[in-house]
């Protein structure tokens, strides 16, 4: 029947009908306008267009059709048996009781209005949980933003500074409803902060906040605004580093280490000067920062030596601090060469002999750091290395030759081990004789 069907028109009999029939038809009509007003509310509903003529034919769900009421049967047959009384010629006319006949109009009413209420009964049950509210990825947002151990990050913060997280681009990847009426609910998120990125998938259990009692893993969880309450069952996620590492305790002062975000590493040379009297040695070390997904890990490398020496703090003269150096009656230090570390001693020795003359001469020096030794441990400098001098010259007397071995001491003097040749007058009578003398002692930086 359409929407547009007029009471008037179902209620419509022929001239001939009589008086019972012409009121039947016309509760019949009321009640199926009713029946199509009813059946366009529901279709507005639950977008489901239902079928007055499948409630009329009284169908059950199984297929078959359901059986009129004895009583209803009893009062068909009557108005049968009625109909064709009027047909025989000359039969006597009968007309049925008022109160039969609205009995008889009753029990039709009733009888559609009970297959209706049925029909709305199957279809309300059937359809209900379809028609229940569901959760959304807003729900999603609140419990993963609930969670402590999801909005604290994946990574360890050694190396970085602090910084909050924040969750971003959540995604519902699927959803399913059980038949206790909660949802399960995979889901995919970024959560991230100054120094970190991770890519988060995992899974959700939500319900409705007045049956949040019927499940274990919601105790303890607060509702939201809308009436959810939902739990992490698990997640797990993808961390990579989005910035360098901040700070290292070792570096106090600038630490500015270079990243490389495709090779998840940072990398920065320390340098550290060590001053000394004659020079200056700078002390770098390249260090390593990989993140492996979970934590930046830390790896030195080789250290490296650059030592640069003060010529002007180097040349000079010297003398002797001690009765063991006490031969030596001249000494400097001169024309320094950065390039390769050398120096010109020019010095002056007395021989211990009484006819002896004195000697002079020029000796070569290379300066070069080594380890401390049994001999040299007193002499460390401040970067832990010994400075030792050694080199061959000239000498005025004997056989002409001079040599020297050093150690820099640590307030500007020089400890030495020299010898250098020498003529050797007798005393009265005889030939002149080469000889070496041997000088070591200390001598200190005028």
């Amino acid at each position: 029947m359409s929407d547009t069907t007029r009471r008037e028109d179902l209620c419509e009999a022929a001239p001939t009908a009589t008086e019972d029939f012409a009121d039947a038809c016309e509760i019949a009509g009321q009640a199926l306008q009713d029946l199509s007003e009813h059946d366009q509310a529901l279709e507005t509903l639950m977008q489901i267009p239902l079928s007055a003529t499948a409630m009329l034919n009284m169908n059950t769900r199984s297929g078959g059709t359901q059986e009129l009421p004895a009583g209803l049967r009893a009062a068909g047959a009557h108005y049968a048996a009625g109909q064709a009384d009027e047909e025989v010629p000359g039969a006597k006319e009968q007309k049925p009781k008022k109160g039969h006949r609205r009995g008889r109009i009753a029990l039709i009413v009733i009888f559609v209005v009970a297959a209706l209420a049925a029909a709305a009964v199957a279809l309300g049950i059937y359809f209900w949980p379809q028609l229940q509210p569901k959760p959304d990825a807003a729900v999603a947002t609140e419990v993963l933003e609930a969670d402590p151990d999801i909005m604290d990050g994946f990574a360890v913060n050694d190396y970085v500074e602090e910084s909050p997280y924040e969750l971003s681009d959540v995604e519902v990847t699927s959803m399913t409803q059980a038949d206790d009426g909660s949802f399960t609910f995979d889901v995919t998120a970024t959560v991230a902060n100054e120094s970190f990125e991770s890519d988060l998938t995992g899974t959700l259990l939500v319900a409705r906040a007045d049956r949040q009692d019927s499940f274990p893993d919601l105790a303890g969880a607060t509702p939201d605004d809308a009436g959810w309450v939902g739990t992490v069952l698990q997640a797990t996620a993808t961390t990579r580093a989005i910035a360098p590492v901040t700070h290292d305790p070792a570096f106090p002062d600038g630490f500015a280490p270079t990243f490389d975000a495709a090779a998840q590493t940072c990398t920065f040379a320390s340098s550290t000067e060590y001053t000394f009297w004659f020079g200056a040695d700078t002390v770098s070390k390249p260090v390593t920062y990989t993140f492996d997904g979970n934590a930046w890990l830390r790896s030195e490398g080789e250290a490296t030596s650059t030592v640069t020496y003060n010529g002007a703090a180097l040349e000079g003269d010297y003398s002797p601090t001690n009765a063991d150096a006490s031969s030596i009656a001249s000494f400097s230090i001169s024309n320094f060469d950065p390039a390769s570390n050398t120096f010109a001693v020019t010095y002056r020795a007395v021989s211990p002999g009484l006819a002896s003359d004195a000697v002079s001469g020029v000796i070569s020096c290379t300066i070069s750091p080594a380890e401390p030794g049994d001999t040299t441990s007193g002499y460390v400098q401040v970067d832990g290395a010994v400075y030792t001098f050694a080199g061959e010259g000239s000498s005025s007397g004997g056989e002409g030759s001079a040599r020297i071995q050093g150690v820099f001491g640590l307030d500007g003097t020089l400890i030495i081990s020299m010898s250098c040749d020498y003529t050797r007058r007798p005393l009265l009578f005889g030939e002149p004789t080469n000889e070496t003398m041997e000088i070591a002692g200390t001598l200190a930086h005028n």
